[in-house]
């Protein structure tokens, strides 16, 4: 049986498919480096007020992980955002502190949304958004999975 790859152009008329992901990998070690230079903007432009709180109540080694996993999380789901507009211009201007990240009573992550962001999506109207967070050695990753 042979199997034939659709030729790409047959992808442009798609407008809003089941299911779109969105995937982010991110080095700690540059996060515990921005965490070390008190000049940086990077965490009030990037983070919640509940975040950089959050963070601060971890020991000073986890930090970093903690930053760069929720990093990871909101590039994730940007990107998922984006997946489904393939051949489109891009239509939103993101605030990264108008996307959060908590964790549920069993440490399970999700998001929590504020401001244009959160109008954005009630208007995209999805029906489930799923996040994934994990670390190893040097990284941070998070998966998205956002579902029409």
């Amino acid at each position: 049986m042979k199997l034939e790859s659709q030729p790409l152009s047959s992808f442009e008329s798609v407008t809003n498919p089941y299911a779109s992901v969105g995937v982010d990998l991110t080095y700690i070690p540059e996060f515990k480096e921005s965490l070390q230079d008190k000049a940086t903007f990077f965490f009030k432009i990037t983070f919640t007020d509940w975040e950089r709180k959050k963070g601060q109540t971890k020991p000073e080694n986890q930090r970093a992980s903690f930053f760069a996993g929720r990093y990871a999380a909101k590039e994730a789901l940007i990107k998922a955002l984006d997946g489904y507009r393939l051949f489109q211009k891009p239509d939103l201007n993101v605030n990264y502190s108008e996307i959060e990240i908590r964790n549920d009573d069993y440490g399970r992550p999700y998001f929590r949304f504020y401001g244009n962001f959160e109008t954005y999506l009630n208007n995209l109207k999805p029906n489930s958004i799923r996040l994934s967070i994990s670390h190893t050695g040097d990284y941070a990753f998070s998966e998205v999975l956002l579902i029409f």
